[in-house]
């Protein structure tokens, strides 16, 4: 009768320790999935961060905002790329469009400089 009690007190103690190591290892998993979350959520919010300063209108935020749900990060930042190319090409066209020097101008200022070396 002592034997059996104690064997099945081995059990129930074996089962235990089973239990609270699989305990244990869900607790590890939980807080490794807690971190991924947390980077995921920082990632997301610098993204939208970035949206807010490079797109110039309502509908390129949207647009990106719409990319990042439906199609994901990586989607949404060559979008962002994209964005930013054409801002480079257009600011490049306005500034070539500013007013040019005439040719009067341009020989008053090299006769500027041709006079200033002497």
């Amino acid at each position: 009768m002592t034997l059996t009690l104690d064997n099945r007190s081995q059990n129930k103690e074996s089962s235990l320790t089973r239990a609270l190591r699989e305990i244990q290892q869900l607790n590890s998993k939980i807080a490794v999935l807690e971190q991924q979350h947390q980077d995921y959520v920082q990632k997301q919010q610098n993204l939208i961060a970035a949206i807010a300063e490079i797109c110039i209108s309502p509908i390129q935020e949207i647009q990106a905002l719409r990319i990042l749900i439906c199609r994901g990060e990586a989607a949404c930042r060559q979008y962002l790329r994209s964005v930013l190319v054409k801002q480079g090409q257009t600011s490049k066209m306005t500034t070539g469009q500013m007013e040019k020097p005439t040719l009067s101008k341009r020989a008053k200022n090299r006769g500027f400089l041709q006079n200033s070396k002497k």
